[in-house]
């Protein structure tokens, strides 16, 4: 049965907090997608979560500071737009964002925002969809937000953002159009910051677990295995082609 659609962003965030609940397999996919986040981490601190969601990250990594752009529950610490950052210039040491940069309509003005507000020698961290061919397939068939490659967002960067008053915007597309697509392009517009590391994964476990709103057909033991024979295999041309997942770190310079 195909994942529910909500215009309500705490509907949503509501609908996966009970799917995270009853489908160990996809906790134990997402435990290791955040360990590698925190391994990607500089060792600046304090690391602030934007988008945080059901607040799975942070209880993975409390040392984290959890914000959305709604307090959608009490694990949020602050509610922080992330197109438009509140914290001091070069206050922060880190900054992750799981699954959020594919919501921003104008991503490069969220990540000058987040820039102006990262310390020298501070990280961001994103995690995103990949839009490879398996990706952009699996997605396509089995996926309710938009994947558009074809999106020009160098070129509607400096225009005004739609209007999303629900926060139901989404191009999956986006980190890969930005940084495996255009990383010159796109580093062009953020002086000072440069690509340190970008990795595909996530071949075949992401999909079996289902997500947050299919059919799960391993056990977390099996997500495990799964992952790690990957790990072997999608290397190279292989993960950019297969991986269905993109992990993007950035490192302000100076």
């Amino acid at each position: 049965m195909p994942k529910p659609t909500f215009a309500d962003y705490k509907d949503e965030i509501r609908y996966q907090r009970e799917a995270w609940a009853r489908k160990p397999a996809l906790r134990r996919l997402y435990h290791a997608w955040y360990a590698e986040v925190v391994a990607a981490l500089g060792p600046l601190r304090p690391v602030v979560e934007l988008g945080s969601g059901c607040g799975n990250f942070k209880a993975f990594f409390p040392a984290c500071i959890a914000t959305d752009a709604l307090r959608v529950g009490d694990w949020i610490q602050a509610q922080v737009d992330a197109r438009r950052m509140p914290f001091r210039a070069g206050s922060v040491g880190n900054f992750v964002l799981v699954d959020v940069l594919h919501h921003v309509a104008r991503p490069l003005a969220c990540l000058r925002s987040v820039t102006a507000a990262l310390a020298p020698g501070g990280r961001i961290v994103l995690f995103e969809p990949a839009a490879t061919p398996w990706g952009r397939f699996v997605y396509g068939l089995f996926h309710h937000e938009r994947l558009d490659l074809g999106q020009d967002f160098l070129a509607e960067d400096g225009t005004p953002a739609p209007a999303d008053p629900g926060f139901t915007y989404a191009n999956m597309a986006t980190a890969s159009a930005l940084f495996a697509r255009r990383p010159d392009e796109t580093l062009a517009r953020l002086p000072g910051m440069a690509l340190v590391d970008l990795r595909w994964s996530d071949v075949l476990a992401y999909p079996l677990t289902g997500g947050f709103g299919y059919a799960n057909y391993l056990t977390p033991g099996l997500v495990t295995l799964l992952r790690g024979a990957e790990g072997l295999a999608a290397r190279g041309p292989l993960a950019r082609l297969a991986g269905m997942r993109l992990r993007v770190v950035l490192e302000r310079r100076g």
